[in-house]
């Protein structure tokens, strides 16, 4: 029983390292959406035409006292060897700490602190690479979606279309 417990375990670390001659990874740092907000780091499995891809990193301009982090998945398909389109979710946490919200309690005025806020954004992505997308180089692009935002006060897409870009570079 043992023995079939061990074989099960290692199954999956086999198909991954017959999986890795198949894929190509790469690393990335940049700025915006793909990169989890303003700043960030990318990492890429690419396949012969599909890429999927994790990006994490600061999500505010680095003005508050509040760290914001972000985190965007995200898939590609290559269009040309330097045109991509595909989709991206990014998430991130707004920490409403010491923040009050004016409400109604019984019909009475009242106050409720403020939990952090959440916010997912759901995008449409295109990426212009200038180098081949296979090869290290700079790549920039856009992201046209909607953005979702939950709080322990309110949850609601909020309105209109938000759009994002990107910059960055890929080793």
């Amino acid at each position: 029983m043992k023995q079939l417990f061990l074989i099960i375990l290692l199954l999956p670390i086999t198909a991954l390292a017959d999986a890795s001659s198949q894929f190509d990874t790469q690393f990335g740092l940049g700025l915006g959406t793909q990169y989890g907000g303003v700043a960030g780091l990318k990492y890429s499995i690419r396949g012969n035409s599909n890429s999927f891809y994790i990006g994490a990193g600061r999500a505010d301009f680095f003005k508050s006292d509040d760290e914001r982090y972000g985190l965007t998945l995200g898939w590609e398909k290559s269009l040309s060897e330097h045109h991509a389109i595909g989709v991206a979710v990014r998430t991130r946490t707004d920490p409403l700490d010491g923040a009050y919200i004016a409400t109604t309690i019984d019909g009475q005025p009242a106050y409720m602190e403020a939990k952090g806020r959440y916010e997912s954004f759901l995008a449409g992505t295109y990426t212009y690479h200038f180098k081949p997308s296979s090869e290290p180089g700079f790549l920039t692009g856009v992201s046209i979606g909607k953005t979702y935002s939950a709080s322990n006060y309110r949850n609601e897409f909020l309105s209109g279309l938000d759009y994002g870009m990107h910059f960055g570079y890929q080793f």
